[in-house]
């Protein structure tokens, strides 16, 4: 069985990254790194052994008015190298890149962020627009990058995720596209489980 984290893109996305550049085409393609689910490389290259990696998911819907904190989720359970995933429900709640979605008061604190960084994750994925609010997004993202693990935002269906994958962990394999230079990176990401 497989379960597609990518999120959906529309023409109106494009459309609106076409506007978003038309004054300053040079920034297209640094734009077009970050639109839809993508991952944060920061200049720090891809290493070929992330395009698989062991799975865990955390439901941290119920967090609000607060950062999420290493204390909110069953950290002992993470294991090195892991992709982690933690579904907070913006994007369930909010439309895609709308004002309240890219504004959501949703972030990962700092001690979270260490931990994983000291647990030695390959990668963090979370519903929303980044583990930080706009103006800290990326000193985090670079935070993690300089650490080896990489910040995966705009992650989709985790939900079905969540429903499937419990507390158990599962294979992730995520296909980002080869762009040059960019610190982003669209990519195409599939969560696998073996069948029953």
């Amino acid at each position: 069985m497989h379960i597609d984290l990518s999120l959906p893109l529309t023409k109106k996305n494009f459309d609106d990254l076409a506007a978003a550049t038309s004054s300053r085409p040079h920034y297209a393609l640094e734009l077009f790194g970050h639109v839809g689910t993508h991952l944060d490389l920061m200049g720090k290259p891809w290493p070929q052994e992330y395009f698989a990696r062991s799975g865990r998911i955390f439901d941290v819907r119920h967090i609000r008015g607060r950062d999420i904190d290493a204390g909110d989720l069953t950290v002992d359970a993470i294991r090195s190298g892991e992709f982690v995933f933690l579904r907070t429900g913006v994007l369930e709640e909010h439309a895609y890149a709308s004002k309240d979605y890219i504004h959501a008061p949703v972030r990962l604190s700092w001690n979270l962020l260490e931990t994983l960084l000291q647990k030695k994750v390959a990668m963090i994925g979370v519903d929303c627009a980044g583990v930080r609010q706009p103006e800290e997004h990326k000193k985090a993202d670079l935070l993690c990058a300089e650490a080896g693990a990489f910040v995966v935002e705009n992650v989709y269906n985790l939900d079905a995720l969540c429903e499937t994958a419990g507390a158990t962990a599962f294979m992730v394999r995520t296909f980002p596209l080869r762009l040059e230079d960019a610190t982003g990176l669209p990519c195409r990401i599939v969560a696998e489980f073996a069948d029953a």
